[in-house]
């Protein structure tokens, strides 16, 4: 009798084992999966608001990080951001990037203060960090198209917004710019 519950103990920590070892690495390779998958559903959108809600749920995967300590920190300087308390979100991002290195979105949140700040090569920096970690991450390309605009980079905005529209194609926004890039530069609009 008692041999057979160390056989069934035996058993289940071996279930428990294979699952940990089977099972938790799938959990990280799921969220990869799904983010292709909307990635896929993106560029196939046949309208808008389809777009628009595909966007969002791609938004709530980015936004979520590996630890709690990380999402604390986020929310705070998301509150110091309303604020427009700039510096105080710096601060906080700057630990969320220090923390979690390949959080994309740690990257692109700081990139976005940045701009607020009118500190455009540090955004661009930042920008770029993120791609490098997302590179599907429209809208850190968008944020870098239209800084390009704004410095009047009129070629290599509209390359930029080419790369958003070939990843989120109804993205109304990268539309209109290449559209204002074009009447600019007197040629034909998409």
């Amino acid at each position: 009798m008692m041999r057979t519950s160390q056989s069934y103990a035996f058993g289940f920590l071996f279930a428990c084992l294979a699952f940990f070892i089977l099972v938790a690495p799938l959990k990280a390779e799921t969220r990869d999966e799904q983010l292709n998958a909307l990635f896929s559903e993106l560029r196939d959108a046949p309208s808008v608001e389809l777009a628009a809600r595909v966007e969002a749920r791609i938004q709530s995967l980015w936004v979520q990080s590996s630890s709690p300590t990380t999402d604390l920190l986020m929310e705070r300087a998301a509150i110091a951001i309303a604020k427009q308390d700039f510096p105080v979100a710096i601060e906080f991002l700057d630990r969320v990037v220090a923390r979690e290195p390949d959080f994309a979105e740690g990257w692109n949140r700081r990139a976005t203060v940045f701009f607020l700040m009118d500190d455009f090569n540090r955004s661009i920096s930042d920008i770029a960090e993120t791609l490098k970690r997302e590179p599907r991450h429209f809208g850190a390309l968008s944020g870098l198209g239209f800084i390009l605009l704004m410095r009047g980079d009129l070629v290599h905005a509209r390359e930029t917004y080419e790369k958003v529209l070939a990843i989120y194609p109804m993205m109304e926004s990268a539309r209109l710019a290449i559209k204002k890039i074009d009447e600019e530069k007197g040629e034909t609009a998409l």
